[in-house]
């Protein structure tokens, strides 16, 4: 017998997140301990906000509001 799966939804989408390159505390739950952008399938994001969620670390990234490499 099959199990149906869930059908995953985005946090964003879900939850009403806003992403702003202002905010690096929300970002840095996408992001993993060394610094570096989660997958889509980790961070659960649609593609729509996947490319924006990276698009807006980067814009953090380049305003030293976000690093772009901890080291452990």
């Amino acid at each position: 017998m099959m199990t149906q799966h869930q059908r995953r939804v985005c946090r964003v989408c879900d939850q009403g997140l806003k992403l702003r390159y202002t905010d690096p505390e929300t970002l840095r739950q996408f992001m993993n301990r060394r610094g570096k952008i989660l997958s889509r399938r980790v961070s659960r994001l649609c593609a729509k906000h996947q490319n924006w969620m990276a698009t807006e670390i980067d814009r953090a990234r380049k305003l030293a509001l976000l690093p772009y490499e901890d080291r452990p």
